[in-house]
């Protein structure tokens, strides 16, 4: 493999790579993850990784880390890791390890990583700039780097090809290989189509064209592929250019297979639809209860008035007058029962069309479906939210979190001496967006929980109360129908939790 490609593959690649001695200690650092993580090499080289950006490092020692374990066993890694950049943000990377052998003894570890939102860390200009950087010009040096190079492209698990202007393969590692079950030779000077479904062939191929003129911008992102004998896979793909060869410009591939990760996300997708009916059953059913507490007092005065004019009829005391009145205070109820059916309709009306509303009216209307039960256990309920807050995502469902929210404060309190028991929705805007907090005096949530809060079934309240289901759809809801948040924390006083606060966090609308 020629020098200067594997030189030119390593400065402008797009993805971090740093390799470790067997000490630990980092002897490279490429210019894609000094971009991505904020450090210069040189700040860097001689240092362990685990103790400078592994975001885990305050909590783990060196010999816990994941990637360092691997690394001591000679085995390759892959995971999803966070990984803290010099400004002190963190960022959530993909991370895959190989162990670098010469004649068969561990020489150190390549780890190739990437940011999972996959955003563009490397413009042209950019990359050329730093390649002409970080060249390696002594010349005691060339031996040994030009086998390094070939040693992370032999060994790395990240399948990388070059491809001519034509679109033919040129060059290729064995991950690459193995990913679509080709060998080296059954694939060089083949077109790529020969790994793409066939109604994406002119897409690729255009987009192959254009992006060598400079016209397109670089694809990073999921595809579909065709293994050999036709078997389809996904695959997470990037690009790049490399013009300084002979014969260039190419354009260097790197791939890898997401195939479990899709098909993970699809089994994951049909759970949380699952799990979204289950809750609106089981929210169905509080309604109902609702329904029965608002309807019950209006049907016993009802029944008692239709008794009462029976008997002044028998009586034959019955009047004009006193029959009038009767039949409007039964039409008025009657009008408050059926409004109470509509509100029930107009809860559970399908609606995905996103749009700006008012916070409080969405707010009151959800409140005064469960006022009436919160009062017959005496939990007084205030609102103190400014009408002018609007939020942009869907209503229903963001009633549906405050009805989830409020059943758990309800139940907070059962057994429970305190005196006065208050749930309050206050809210409140920054500059980072919108807040909406649900707070108690319920006496909090033990600190050991919560953490797991929001997990997929897992409740406080026991198996046969809760099926633990209603918190984590409201974190779904939060996350999907307004691109926001929501986290609890305990309310204290004097060192004591005496009650829980939950914060939903809104994006401006």
């Amino acid at each position: 493999m020629p020098y200067d490609f594997l030189k030119s593959f390593y400065n402008s690649m797009r993805e971090g790579l740093y390799a470790f001695d067997d000490d630990g200690k980092i002897t490279h650092f490429n210019p894609s993850a000094q971009k991505l993580l904020g450090y210069d090499e040189e700040e860097l080289l001689g240092k362990i990784g685990h103790f400078v950006f592994h975001a885990h490092h305050g909590n783990q020692g060196l010999l816990q880390c994941s990637l360092y374990k691997a690394f001591l066993q000679g085995k390759p890694y892959e995971s999803e890791e966070t990984f803290l950049t010099k400004e002190g943000k963190w960022i959530d990377v993909c991370v895959r390890a190989n162990p670098i052998f010469d004649n068969e003894v561990k020489q150190g570890y390549v780890v190739i990583f990437w940011e999972i939102d996959k955003t563009s860390y490397l413009e042209k200009n950019e990359t050329t700039e730093t390649a002409k950087n970080h060249f390696f010009y002594e010349e005691s040096e060339l031996e040994e780097s030009e086998a390094f190079y070939e040693q992370i492209f032999e060994t790395a698990n990240l399948g990388i090809a070059l491809l001519d202007k034509e679109g033919r393969f040129v060059a290729l590692n064995p991950a690459y290989s193995k990913i679509y079950g080709y060998s080296e030779a059954e694939l060089i000077g083949k077109h790529f189509n020969l790994l793409v479904p066939e109604v994406l062939h002119e897409i690729t191929q255009a987009h192959h064209e254009t992006f060598l003129r400079h016209e397109a911008i670089a694809y990073n992102g999921e595809m579909e592929s065709l293994c050999k004998g036709g078997k389809r896979i996904y695959v997470y793909a990037t690009e790049g250019l490399l013009e300084q060869i002979i014969g260039g410009p190419y354009k260097i591939m790197t791939v890898f297979d997401i195939t479990l990760m899709v098909e993970a996300r699809r089994v994951q997708k049909e759970q949380e639809v699952m799990l979204v009916q289950q809750n609106k059953l089981a929210a169905m059913g509080e309604m109902i209860g609702h329904i029965a507490h608002q309807w019950r007092q209006p049907l016993n005065v009802m029944n008692m008035t239709t008794l009462d004019l029976k008997f002044k009829q028998e009586l034959g005391s019955l009047s004009d007058e006193k029959l009038k009145s009767a039949l409007e205070v039964i039409e008025s109820l009657s009008d408050q029962m059926s409004n109470t059916i509509n509100d029930f309709m107009n809860f559970y009306k399908p609606n995905k069309d996103k749009k700006d509303f008012c916070l409080y009216e969405t707010v009151l209307y959800a409140t005064q479906i469960v006022n009436v039960q919160l009062q017959n256990v005496g939990i007084s309920l205030s609102l103190n939210i400014d009408p002018s807050l609007k939020v942009h995502g869907l209503a229903n469902e963001l009633q549906q979190v405050i009805l989830n929210l409020l059943g758990n404060a309800k139940d907070a309190f059962v057994n429970k001496p305190i005196e006065p028991k208050q749930i309050c929705l206050v809210a409140w805007k920054s500059e980072e967006g919108l807040f909406l907090g649900v707070e108690d005096n319920a006496g909090g949530i033990d600190e050991g929980l919560l953490e797991r809060i929001f997990e997929p079934y897992f409740t406080t309240k026991g198996k046969m109360q809760g099926s633990g289901i209603g918190l984590y759809i409201c974190s779904m809801i939060m996350r999907e129908s307004f691109g926001g948040s929501i986290k609890v924390e305990n309310i204290t006083h004097e060192d004591a939790a005496i009650g829980a606060r939950f914060i939903l966090a809104f994006p401006h609308a």
